[in-house]
């Protein structure tokens, strides 16, 4: 609890430890198994990674010399310094918790690291890109189970094979007892965009499981559209974020225009979480595609029923961090009840770790009225994902 307010952070990351595959991945595809490496000794974050004859992997960014994060002090230190306690524990859960209590996080929902594009790649197999899925969720599970009930995992799923990712969903729900299930959303197959019928089976089963279906991005990636237009049209950039901002940014709205536009409309009870991406785009975004469906609802075009705003405030949600002046846009436009926050730990991007969550609170960036803050810390995510069960910790 945070200064009278309960808080769940819905977009946390796990650090995967490199001998993950080793010891989940089945054995039937273990001369296919990922590897991954730390690009230098004592760097718990970047890391070179190899799947399928591609090796990836970012670098350049010496953590342990840039200071860069605030000392609370008129000072600043280096990631590894401010991290350091984390880092010597391997990023345990027991570290999570105490990083948790510490700052006043009482529940946090984990995606993954690493993980994130580790299959975006094209010609995967079906079923191994599903089996290096469903090894990351068995590590997760267990992961989750060191966390004091506090930290619930936000298991993956492949959509080249629809078959297999029910399978696989149901697996993560019923047996390992995960609250949600998430999509990296860039359909694998070119021509097959997400709201294509190939996928309604998955979405229906999503429906029947009773849980919201978590949406996040990955680093610039070559899987599908949105990875492949966002990586090439900014290859070769000089602008150190813009693959960030093409893989994340871009991504998450296109994924909101497939679900808002049609996939939504034919899966009434769907719900679906947009991540990572700030939360501000909500405003603007829907107002412009809300436009252009007017414009073809009235020359007789195949719309759906209602405009994008309509689904979305009926059944998405979207998380942003800390003091995002696009909370205020959003709130105003209407979507309140729509919005989370998220803290991004262990990610280093934060120069105010680890008070991001203050953010919310010092109104200097933007400023919200407390009832729209209890919605977004605890009221809105404790709806979404079924927490009637627990309460704010004292």
């Amino acid at each position: 609890m945070m200064r009278g307010f309960g808080v769940i952070d819905v977009d946390g990351h796990v650090l995967e430890p490199d001998d993950l595959w080793e010891r989940y991945l089945d054995r039937r595809y273990a001369p296919f198994a990922p590897r991954t490496r730390r690009i230098a000794p004592g760097n718990p974050y970047y890391a070179e990674y190899e799947f399928c004859g591609t090796v990836r992997g970012r670098g350049g960014v010496r953590m342990d010399t840039v200071r860069s994060v605030r000392d609370g002090s008129g000072g600043h230190v280096t990631v590894m310094e401010a991290y350091a306690r984390y880092i010597e524990s391997g990023f345990s859960a027991a570290s999570y918790v105490e990083h948790m209590d510490e700052i006043g996080i009482d529940h946090m929902f984990v995606y993954p690291t690493m993980g994130l594009p580790l299959t975006a790649l094209p010609n995967v197999e079906p079923r191994l890109a599903a089996a290096v899925k469903r090894a990351y969720n068995s590590w997760l599970a267990d992961f989750c189970a060191e966390g004091d009930g506090r930290i619930h995992g936000v298991p993956a799923l492949d959509l080249r094979d629809v078959e297999l990712a029910i399978e696989e969903a149901r697996r993560c729900v019923h047996d390992l007892g995960f609250r949600t299930l998430y999509i990296l959303p860039d359909p694998p197959y070119e021509g097959i965009p997400l709201d294509h019928p190939y996928y309604d089976d998955l979405w229906n089963e999503v429906v029947a499981l009773g849980v919201p279906l978590g949406t996040h991005e990955g680093i610039t990636h070559a899987n599908g559209s949105v990875g492949f237009v966002g990586a090439k049209h900014v290859a070769g950039s000089r602008i150190p974020f813009a693959g960030l901002a093409a893989s994340f940014g871009l991504g998450e709205m296109l994924a909101a225009m497939m679900f808002t536009g049609g996939i939504c409309a034919r899966h009434p009870d769907l719900r679906v979480v947009f991540t990572e991406s700030s939360v501000g785009w909500v405003a603007t975004w829907m107002d412009y595609l809300d436009e252009k469906w007017e414009g073809l609802e009235a020359m007789g075009h195949p719309v759906a029923e209602h405009p994008p705003s309509h689904y979305f405030k009926r059944q998405c949600s979207i998380s942003g961090e800390g003091g995002e002046r696009g909370y205020a846009f959003a709130v105003q436009a209407g979507y309140e009840d729509c919005l989370l926050a998220a803290s991004d730990f262990p990610h280093p991007e934060s120069p105010d770790f680890p008070h991001a969550i203050d953010r919310f609170f010092d109104g200097e960036h933007v400023q919200l009225d407390e009832a729209v803050l209890r919605k977004i810390l605890w009221d809105n995510p404790a709806r979404l994902y079924g927490f009637s069960d627990l309460r704010a910790r004292p």
